[in-house]
């Protein structure tokens, strides 16, 4: 530091203050000449004095100076006007456009010479058979670029749409298809743009050839050609040998996943070649088609190495190894790792970790031939239900829908959950839910999630006044009214009035499946039937059955039913001229007998809908008893199990599995009345024979009834669109003594088509029913059955 004297302190300061001075005095010096010069330059840039639109027809000149960044009154810029250009000729309005400046009086005069396109009056595709103008003008409209009438003709637009269309020739296998266009003038600056398109033949695959160190089966590659398959018989019926070289790609790609499901981790597939080749086809003429040469080097077979887990900390690393696929030492498999992720991605999803990310590393070790992989976890933040929203309902009431659900609004978003909800509100019967429900998590905070489930009513009121015939009923009439949410919170209400030549039925029921707001059912019928089975027996009963029902677990329910009837039974018969002929019969006793019987019954479904099932399980297990410490004549007990299953199968077809088993022995020192034993046949069992025809006979042919009995019924459900159903189906069944043994060889069995059409408004299918029959049950009888019926089997 330096130090200054007491007398040198003023002259310093006398210094440092003339300095200071010259200092301010530059800087002044330099703002005056600094604007001095910027009001020089000022002075000498130009204004554009105006801005004038040449050429001009259907597009003002209001809107053509709309487009500008430059204005009349503004300073003159040549980089801006370039610019101005630019956004002209980018709006597709003009053929031709250019801008020239001249002098004016008081600046620059712009002016913009333009010549318009034409309008686009009307599009008109020309195709052949094998291309519609729907598939185009939807396929125009996916990629966003679809010319519609009245637009500004462009020629990169129709360049563009022609590439599109193209691509759509393509996929439907036709390579050698041609595009041309052609533009007819319809008026003064309007034009008709004619897409002209030459199908040209669909080109077919005629082989697929693997050429290279292949070690794995051809047929097994092949399979990955999903939309190049070789022609056959079956490809050709499906369309599936109709070339896609815009497929080719991904089809390769998929060759390579295939191989790497086999540990082929090196797997290596060369850019295929095509050939064209002769080959004659199903109809056995010759035709031109490709041939598909692929060259494949597999490389080694890798095995499984080390496996890690990394980064979990909500779910424990034991569970977590419980989900993967794949075992130290076995061929490594890409598409078991695949599915390892998928578990552990659902499994984090079902505890409400929707964020969670699973990534597999993998380090390939070529010496040993292994893959050892590492699951890095990223656990993310915890999901909650925010809100919770119902559309469509306009009768069914919110609380209704809101009791099925298993989740509630401030609880964690467990997927499982919220699937199973879904489940759960399908089952009621209700309502049906049309769309995938909308999540949307908040943009600000995304572990809040809102969910708007949109649901359509379905037909909730059933007034019928029907007259026919049915296998089972015989000729008709009825009346009948039902509803299946009554009051809108999900009561049912039947009233059956049905008067028939083998059917009199009439009854009035009403079932509350939640008292007091709780999952317990109540509910109560009161009938009064007459029910006459040809060549068996005529039977009248009146009573009431009372149900009391409550869920256990989940989807696990459990009902108890008590009925009480009075029923009366007389011999069947027949007028004839000479009189009334009865039907004997040793077996059975007519008279007047009170049945008081209990019935609990326990039972599992996850079937999605019961009126149009598509998935789910059902099992169901439950036993009559009838008699002793309830009082009544009847005393018995009859157990029941039965099991059903709906699957997805191919597209939205369905497959369906049902089977039953009962059986019905006596308590003390009585008898099972010849009315409670089995007899089978008919829709609801094995349908193409008539009701009540299947079981024991004794040798004179009458019949005994079963004991026991054994159905089995499965369906292929192919819905054709509305409510019209195709349905193959295969019973088989019988009813036997319970000292006979079931054999499959003593099964009867029918198959055949049934056409089945369901009618919302009466909540019921009505079926048309093809059957073949495997034993006929009288001599005479045909193998080939045909039947009406309404409901459904199972």
């Amino acid at each position: 530091m330096v130090e200054i004297s007491e007398k040198e302190r003023p002259q310093f300061f006398e210094k440092w203050r003339t300095l200071w001075y010259k200092v301010i005095s530059m800087r002044r010096l330099s703002l005056i000449i600094l604007l001095m010069l910027l009001t020089g330059v000022l002075y000498a840039q130009e204004v554009i004095e105006k801005i004038e639109v040449i050429g001009n027809d259907r597009i003002s000149r209001e809107t053509i100076v709309y487009y500008l960044s430059s204005r009349e009154g503004d300073y003159y810029n040549e980089t801006l006007l370039k610019k101005d250009f630019r956004v002209l000729w980018s709006t597709g309005f003009f053929a031709n456009l250019r801008i020239e400046k001249e002098d004016g009086q008081r600046g620059k005069i712009i002016k913009i010479y333009v010549e318009e396109n034409p309008v686009i009056k009307n599009v008109v595709f020309k195709t052949g058979k094998k291309v519609k103008e729907n598939d185009i003008v939807n396929k125009l409209k996916e990629k966003d670029e679809n010319i519609a009438a009245y637009s500004y003709y462009s020629p990169a637009r129709i360049q563009k749409a022609k590439k599109t269309i193209k691509e759509l020739l393509e996929e439907k296998g036709l390579q050698a298809a041609r595009i041309d266009t052609e533009l007819v003038r319809k008026g003064k600056n309007e034009v008709e743009l004619i897409f002209r398109i030459d199908e040209g033949p669909k080109l077919r695959v005629g082989e697929i050839v693997f050429v290279g160190r292949t070690k794995i089966p051809d047929s097994f590659l092949q399979e990955a050609m999903k939309d190049n398959r070789a022609h056959n018989l079956f490809n050709w019926i499906a369309g599936k040998d109709v070339f896609k070289k815009n497929k080719l790609e991904e089809n390769i790609a998929e060759i390579k996943k295939r191989l790497q499901e086999f540990g082929y981790m090196e797997a290596s597939v060369g850019e295929p070649r095509l050939e064209e080749i002769t080959k004659k086809n199903v109809l056995f003429k010759k035709q031109k088609m490709i041939r598909i040469v692929i060259p494949v080097d597999p490389g080694y077979v890798y095995r499984t190495g080390e496996i890690k887990i990394e980064g979990n900390k909500f779910i424990s690393t034991k569970y977590l190894q419980s989900l993967v696929k794949l075992q130290p030492g076995e061929i490594y498999s890409a598409k078991k790792r695949e599915k390892t992720i998928e578990s552990m991605g659902e499994t984090y999803r079902n505890f409400a970790f929707l964020y969670a990310q699973i990534v597999p590393v993998e380090s390939l070790d070529p010496k040993k031939k292994v893959v050892n992989v590492t699951f890095n976890i990223n656990e993310g933040e915890v999901a909650y239900l925010r809100r919770l929203n119902f559309k469509g309902n306009t009768f069914t009431k919110d609380k209704v829908l809101r009791r099925e659900m298993l989740l509630r609004e401030g609880d964690r978003f467990s997927l499982a959950l919220f699937k199973d909800s879904i489940l759960r509100v399908k089952q009621l019967g209700l309502v049906d839910v049309e769309k995938e429900p909308e999540i949307k998590p908040d943009p600000e905070n995304p572990t809040q999630i809102d969910v708007n489930l949109n649901v359509k009513e379905l037909q909730r009121n059933n007034i019928q006044f029907t007259a026919g015939y049915s296998g089972y009923e015989g000729t008709f009439v009825a009346f009948s009214y039902s509803t299946v949410n009554f009051l809108g919170t999900g009561e049912t209400l039947d009233l059956t009035l049905q008067h028939g030549k083998r059917v009199k039925n009439y009854s009035f029921g009403m079932t509350e499946p939640y008292v007091f707001d709780r999952p317990m059912t109540l509910g109560f019928n009161i009938f009064d039937r007459k029910i006459i089975i040809p060549y068996l027996y005529n039977q009248f009963a009146k009573g009431i059955s009372l149900v009391y029902g409550t869920r256990l677990y989940e989807y696990w329910r459990f009902n108890l039913n008590y009925t009480f009837q009075k029923t009366i039974l007389e011999v069947p018969s027949y007028e004839t001229e000479e009189g009334t002929v009865y039907y004997y019969n040793p077996y059975f006793y007519p008279g007047k007998y009170f049945v008081s019987a209990i019935e609990p019954v326990i039972y599992r479904s996850t079937i999605d809908s019961p009126l149009t099932p598509s998935r789910g399980t059902m099992y169901t297990a439950s036993i009559k008893y009838a008699g002793s410490f309830l009082g009544g004549d009847v005393h018995l007990v009859r157990p029941r199990v039965e099991f059903s299953r709906y699957q997805p199968f191919i597209s939205n077809h369905v497959l369906g599995f049902h089977i039953e088993y009962m059986i019905v022995k006596p308590t003390g020192n009585h008898q099972v009345p010849y009315w409670e034993r089995f007899f089978l046949g008919g829709e609801q069992s094995v349908r193409g024979y008539d009701f009540y025809t299947i079981g024991p006979r004794d040798s004179n042919g009458v019949l005994i009834g079963g004991e026991k009995s054994l159905v089995a019924n499965f369906e292929y459900i192919i819905p054709f669109g509305g409510p019209l159903y195709g349905i193959l189906f295969y019973d088989m069944g019988n009813a036997l003594l319970s000292s006979q043994k079931f054999n499959l060889k003593d099964m009867y069995t029918s198959a055949g088509l049934e056409v089945r059409v369901f009618v919302p408004a009466l909540r019921v299918p009505f079926r048309l029913i093809f059957a073949y029959n495997n034993k006929k049950i009288y001599a005479d009888d045909s193998n080939f059955a045909f039947r009406f019926a309404v409901g459904t089997t199972f």
